[in-house]
């Protein structure tokens, strides 16, 4: 399996034991109280963190799993860093559980191994229970396997040589782990190589739901007697458990890989242990034999000891390499954009709940802006998932409890935050909150001059950065220090992102004033520059050249600034250099994993280019990112419906249905209901549109056609008029003579089909996917004609493909 179908597997057992742990009160006063209502205003000016049982300050967010959520905290009272594990509700609410966890942390605390971390104490704090742990400062094994694959062999014995010793210890002081996975091996900083969770599995078997049948444990590492639930488990099943976990160590995939945890348990009951010299690694035999043994379906038939394990592993160290042995390759990494739905080992997942306006209601466009700005800046932070302002959108203003919503979201902590302007000064509050179990991880107002409002927003992200425990925050801007600069900046911003003719022409007002107040700013020549050639595509009002003049000047002054490598691309792209723009862009979403509009732009291009499964991919993350996004969706139900995939298509042109777009929506039925040649579901859709809706005489006039063999007169004028003297770029041009080639194919003009083909090639066309899958133009890839064209078109598509994969 392959890194990202790993992350799946593994997030998808997670997913089946992992339950929010019930709301909770706090010790602090209102500002720590996360409720619907809350009155953010209130929120301190320092940085206000929750207290547990007047001693344990949460610092940050560690991670979550089937146990419960854990925690970086501070002991107020020795002065000293200790993890922290809130533990779900429902393994200590049975009769008995919290004295067999005292009984098991007893036990645990007597293995004092350097490769086992301790486990202190269990507390409580109004109703939560909770377990204090040896705090080690750095990531899990399984984030490390997600991220490299299979490791070299000298590394993966010398982490397993780590994980026997601890479990060796472990043994000996009569405590066995039962859930052993890459999750509890920790990779410290240090080169320690660090066991966690003993003794908390053995308890909580007993305040276990009836997830799997009552038993507690991860379904890719149990061993067979677990799943089926004998009472004689003992030590034999965490050498199974080894056993996997060396398979993943050393093939890069899971010995037991699946969806669904009931199948993904009981296929080892049903068939042998896989080979892993059957996968892509070639193995050694001697390194497959030990994983094979630890992997038998009787425990009898196991290494009897991790003492035995440990000189196994001392044997293959000083074993001869193999002269088959091949160099393990690593998996390409999956597409980045800092947000999905689906985060990998390690990766922390948050939302951004809209931020509330309270100042002026014409402070609502701030407090959107704002909302948007924090969603980007968070994108750009390594080994975090954010959801997507479109995904969020939906609750502003809903009085919906964050956890509530965080929970829907399948998110582990939420932000939320209100602006209030007033007198040239701006005060925006914001706090983290866990949603498991409401825990407050970081709280702050701010109180400064209007030109920091985007200071503050990059303050923020550091600030939830560093209480999720992660590194890679984006890096602070240099804002216009011009506070009408920076308020135009945002307007423009604003009306932007509504796309269409009329709120773009408005976007390069506003930034052509703020660009007035601050001349060299390089985000308010991007955004010019963007906003420019997208007038310049719908008006055909001949500013391609400033726009670019202006990009360029942008990466001068900011090389590393990812919107004015998509100006620039969105540029070169219109003006008939696809190459070069594809180059661009791979700059953008390299630079700034966030830009949904940089993704749309190269998953059009791919697609078009052929490569269309990475160009649907693309497009994807882009909706992810923003679901807005511009005519993403209409290109993936085009690209589907031009590879015979209709049904597949009408799912993804249906999604449109009432949103604002829909000039889009019915531009996609009508080519699919043309390219079909279904004249009665072309009807249908010309009685659902009417026949005076002239914002969409295009579609109209498709359907028109689709539903009978002729040309009225009308619409051949039409045809002419589009295809002919259009004003606009080349790029809108070739649109339109595909349009009419299209029309031709379809009333069986092969002769006008081919020219219309060879006039769309002049203009620019690039579309390769369209000439050689439409299925209207049949007869036109028979004819003579089709070869030139076709070849140009391929000799263009290839071009980008290796401008893409050169990035």
């Amino acid at each position: 399996m392959n890194a990202p179908g790993r992350q799946a597997a593994q997030a998808s057992e997670q997913d089946a034991t992992l339950i929010a742990t019930p709301g909770v009160t706090h010790e602090r006063a209102a500002p720590a109280t996360i409720s619907g209502g809350a009155a953010l205003s209130s929120v301190p000016g320092s940085g206000e963190r929750q207290v547990l049982a007047k001693r344990y300050e949460i610092i940050a967010l560690l991670g979550a799993g089937g146990m419960g959520t854990v925690y970086r905290a501070r002991d107020l009272e020795l002065e000293e860093t200790v993890a922290l594990k809130v533990l779900r509700r429902e393994l200590v609410d049975a009769p008995g559980i919290l004295d067999r966890f005292r009984r098991e942390v007893k036990l645990a605390r007597r293995v004092t191994h350097r490769n086992v971390a301790r486990v202190f104490d269990i507390g409580e704090h109004e109703g939560e229970k909770f377990l204090t742990m040896e705090f080690i400062d750095g990531e899990s094994l399984a984030a490390v396997l997600a991220r490299e694959g299979a490791l070299p062999l000298a590394r993966a014995l010398e982490i397993a040589r780590a994980i026997a010793e601890g479990l060796e210890s472990a043994h000996t002081a009569g405590v066995v782990h039962r859930d052993l996975k890459p999750d509890n091996v920790l990779l410290a900083k240090d080169g320690r190589v660090v066991l966690t969770d003993f003794g908390i599995a053995r308890a909580a078997v007993a305040g276990a739901s009836s997830t799997m049948g009552g038993l507690l444990g991860t379904p890719a590492y149990m061993a067979p007697e677990q799943v089926e639930g004998r009472a004689d488990v003992d030590g034999r099943a965490d050498v199974y458990a080894f056993g996997a976990l060396l398979f993943e160590l050393f093939t890069g995939e899971r010995a037991w890989p699946g969806d669904s945890p009931f199948a993904v348990a009981s296929a080892r009951l049903l068939a042998p242990p896989p080979d892993p010299r059957h996968r892509k690694h070639r193995l050694p035999d001697a390194h497959a034999e030990l994983v094979m043994r630890c992997l038998a379906r009787r425990p009898e038939d196991r290494p009897a000891s991790f003492e035995q394990i440990v000189a196994l592993l001392d044997a293959l160290v000083h074993a001869p390499p193999s002269p088959t042995l091949l160099t393990a390759s690593r998996p390409a990494p999956p597409i980045s954009a800092g947000t999905g739905h689906t985060p990998a080992p390690g990766e922390k997942t948050v939302a951004v709940l809209p931020f509330r306006n309270a100042g002026a209601p014409d402070d609502d466009y701030l407090a959107e802006e704002l909302t948007d700005d924090l969603i980007d800046a968070l994108s750009m932070t390594r080994g975090l998932k954010v959801r997507s302002r479109g995904t969020v959108l939906r609750f502003r203003g809903s009085g919906q409890d964050p956890r509530e919503i965080g929970r829907e979201l399948g998110v582990q902590v939420v932000v939320e935050g209100s602006v209030r302007r007033a007198r040239g000064s701006v005060r925006i509050s914001a706090r983290l909150v866990s949603v498991a179990d409401g825990f407050q991880l970081w709280a702050k107002r701010f109180d400064r001059p209007e030109q920091e409002v985007l200071s503050i927003n990059d303050e923020v992200a550091r600030a939830i950065a560093e209480a999720l425990t992660l590194a890679g925050a984006a890096a602070s801007r240099d804002a216009p220090s011009n506070p009408a600069a920076i308020d135009l900046y945002i307007r423009a911003r604003h009306e932007f992102r509504k796309f269409w003719p009329q709120h773009v022409a408005r976007a390069v007002e506003l930034y052509e004033q703020a660009l007035a107040l601050a001349p060299d700013d390089p985000m308010i020549l991007s955004g010019l520059a963007s906003a420019l050639a997208r007038r310049s595509f719908h008006a055909g009002d001949g500013d391609f050249a400033k726009a670019r003049r202006i990009a360029e000047q942008a990466i001068a002054a900011a090389p590393g600034l990812g919107e004015a490598h998509l100006a620039l691309g969105s540029v070169l792209f219109h003006t008939g250099d696809p190459a070069a723009a594809t180059r661009e862009l791979r700059h953008a979403t390299s630079r700034s994993p966030g830009l949904a509009d940089a993704h749309a732009a190269l998953g059009r291009i791919l697609v078009e280019a052929g490569a269309v499964d990475e160009g649907i991919r693309r497009l994807e993350v882009a909706l992810s990112l923003d679901p807005e996004t511009p005519n993403a969706r209409l290109e993936i139900g085009r690209a589907l419906a031009l590879l015979g995939r209709w049904d597949e298509a009408d799912a993804e042109l249906e999604k449109l249905r009432g949103h604002d777009d829909a000039f889009a929506f019915w531009t996609g039925r009508a080519r699919t209901a043309l390219w079909r040649r279904q004249p009665a579901l072309a009807e249908a859709y010309l009685v659902e549109i009417g026949e005076d809706e002239r914002t969409l005489r295009i579609p109209q006039m498709m359907l028109k056609l689709a539903r009978g063999r002729s040309i009225p007169a009308e619409i051949s004028a039409q045809i002419d008029a589009l295809s002919g003297a259009v004003g606009g770029t080349n790029r809108r041009r070739a649109f339109f003579l595909q349009m009419r080639a299209e029309i031709m194919g379809f009333i069986d003009d092969t002769e006008g089909a081919i020219t219309a083909i060879e006039r769309s090639v002049e203009a620019g066309l690039l579309d390769r996917l369209w000439l050689e899958r439409c299925p209207l133009l049949d007869a036109a890839r028979a004819h003579p004609g089709y070869a030139a064209p076709h070849a140009e078109v391929k000799r263009r598509s290839e071009e980008i493909l290796a401008a893409y994969r050169a990035g």
